[in-house]
């Protein structure tokens, strides 16, 4: 079970700084499978954004490239192949997603939390955007729950 956290700090994360891998459902045989980007020759987040991504699968090694110049962000596909995120779990009468492990540990230190702070920065990060039952503490068991399976989806237990 997860500890709960007595703060958390919104220092103004945006949701672009978790898109560096989306862990997806293979289109060919439905296992894990990896986005990644390529070389990124910039600092600029829209070069990060638009560089080169490759899917592979983990399984059976299933490659697919994308150069494209429109991404898709903000729901529960990753932004470039437009497939079904693997961290994905029915929750509170709707969908908990994550893009990979990352994301899902940085939702799990928010949700844990009984006291939520914000700077000012975190007026426009991700977190002031997230839907409203996942801010309610009194989904705060049930979420963490679904987190924690999600987890052991990762490592191969559930």
């Amino acid at each position: 079970m997860t500890e709960i956290n007595e703060r958390f700090l919104d220092d103004g994360i945006k949701i672009y700084e978790f898109s560096d891998e989306f862990l997806v459902v293979c289109p060919k045989c439905e296992s894990l499978a990896k986005v990644i980007p390529g070389e990124i020759n910039s600092k600029k987040i829209n070069a990060k954004l638009f560089a080169p991504r490759r899917l592979v699968c983990t399984k059976c090694v299933y490659r697919k490239d994308w150069n494209g110049k429109q991404i898709l962000t903000g729901s529960n596909v990753d932004w470039f192949f437009r497939l079904p995120l693997w961290l994905e779990i029915s929750c509170c009468g709707s969908i908990l997603w994550a893009y990979n492990e990352k994301h899902l540990e940085f939702l799990e230190k928010y949700v844990s939390a009984k006291l939520r702070e914000r700077t000012k920065k975190g007026r426009n990060s991700f977190l002031s955007k997230l839907p409203h039952w996942i801010k309610r503490a009194k989904n705060r068991d049930e979420i963490l729950k679904a987190i924690g399976k999600l987890k052991e989806k990762l490592n191969g237990k559930y």
